[in-house]
């Protein structure tokens, strides 16, 4: 099976969309993966090739007539297994964070006038012969385009796997060209849906949206994992209690979990009974540094390579889930399931998580009791407080937590019925 994946950023295990797409087709003989990506970097050993344009190609492009796209290079190297590179200039993380309407519609228009539909890109489809073109359903017009004419090209059909909430009008924002911006991203995102041979979701919030917002069949697909060895519990705790998070920052996350940095100044006033590690790639400003500052009780680590992360949350005792409380991000992530949780679930550590229990994540682990759950500042203290109390339920929330990865989450169930849709597409 030849899949071609289409992204807007490379695939790699250290960003959410490469690390469920490799996943899913991970320890599976005769597949063979490819990628075209609209952004800089260098895509996962696992990909056997990849095709990469732009946006600055297609400037150089249209001054001096360049070629649009370029193949990259294959085989396994450390720039292949490194973490992601940060965006080096100020202007492209001010466009980054700032997310003006007026930055996405003139790369849209950068994309609309660039000759992006080159012969490279035509040869290496050409070249690769795809069985089946797998994408995430995209709120870029251009990116969405691409994937059209990947099909269109290929001849093959679309597989489409959605998990942000970024088809609903269920959002928040003061600017009215937000809200343009969301209608016209609605079009490109429908014509992709339509072309959907098979159109998965993240949760069964979505899968609920989705059908009845793009009137076709959803099926939830999420991350898998090994679920057939013994869980490797933990026998004694350490004292004090090492809680560790691991992921994004963004979207406000950074303030949920700024609770659990407040909480402990409260717990370890008379001693250090519990201390955090955050590893996350996203830049810290001078506002989250402060937030997420607590002098022997918070240590903040930094970015990690995918490899180390397993050994990070076996050496924990406690496994942090944030999501962020303030309505507009909490709209941002109502239909999502975090790809991290079914690591957590793997790891067989107790889960603290923090959010909204609107939230498809946090709903998720409230309602089946797999994590201890607060949603705000005082549940936050209440809780981390029983918890340095009382370590009996560390390993209680533990064996929760694996019991649930390995009822919903079994790489033996999941990646059977995947690949029987994917062989039924091809045939």
């Amino acid at each position: 099976m030849r899949v071609l994946f289409v992204s807007a950023s490379p695939i790699q295990k250290e960003i959410s969309i490469g690390n469920t797409f490799l996943n899913l087709f991970a320890e599976q003989e005769n597949i063979t993966l490819a990628s075209v990506y609209t952004r800089g970097g260098v895509p996962d050993a696992a990909i056997s090739q990849a095709f990469c344009l732009t946006d600055a190609m297609l400037v150089k492009n249209l001054l001096r007539k360049t070629p649009v796209g370029k193949t990259v290079p294959c085989g396994t190297t450390e720039e292949r297994t490194a973490p992601p590179a940060q965006d080096s200039s100020k202007l492209a993380r001010f466009m980054k964070h700032s997310r003006l309407s007026i930055f996405f519609w003139a790369q849209d228009l950068l994309w609309r006038v660039g000759r992006w539909k080159s012969p490279e890109l035509q040869k290496f489809v050409e070249d690769f012969q795809p069985d089946i073109v797998f994408t995430v359903l995209s709120d870029s017009p251009f990116l969405n385009r691409l994937i059209l004419h990947i099909v269109n090209c290929s001849g093959v059909k679309l597989a489409l796997y959605a998990w942000d909430n970024n088809y609903s009008f269920k959002m928040f924002s003061l600017s009215p060209f937000r809200w343009i911006r969301q209608a016209c991203n609605r079009v490109s995102m429908r014509k992709v849906a339509a072309a959907a041979d098979m159109f998965y979701v993240i949760s069964e919030v979505q899968k609920r949206d989705y059908e009845k917002a793009f009137q076709k069949p959803c099926k939830v697909l999420t991350k898998c994992a090994d679920f057939s060895e013994p869980p490797q519990f933990k026998t004694v705790y350490n004292a004090p209690l090492q809680m560790v998070f691991t992921g994004n920052l963004g979207l406000n996350r950074w303030k949920s979990l700024s609770y659990i940095v407040d909480a402990l100044k409260t717990v370890n006033q008379n001693g250090v009974k519990a201390q955090l590690k955050i590893y996350s790639a996203t830049p810290l400003t001078a506002k989250m540094q402060k937030a997420l500052q607590a002098e022997g009780s918070v240590r903040f680590m930094g970015s990690v390579s995918a490899k180390e992360i397993p050994q990070i949350q076996a050496n924990a005792d406690v496994l942090v889930h944030v999501e962020a409380m303030d309505l507009k991000n909490r709209l941002a992530v109502r239909q999502s399931f975090s790809t991290k949780l079914v690591d957590y679930f793997k790891a067989a550590r107790p889960i603290f998580a923090v959010g909204p229990r609107d939230v498809a994540s946090v709903s998720c682990l409230a309602e089946h009791d797999a994590a201890i759950v607060a949603s705000n500042k005082k549940e936050v203290t209440e809780k981390l407080t029983q918890l340095t109390e009382n370590p009996s339920l560390c390993a209680e929330y533990a064996q929760k937590a694996w019991q649930f990865g390995a009822q919903n989450f079994e790489q033996r169930v999941v990646q059977p019925s995947f690949f029987t849709d994917m062989e039924s597409l091809i045939n």
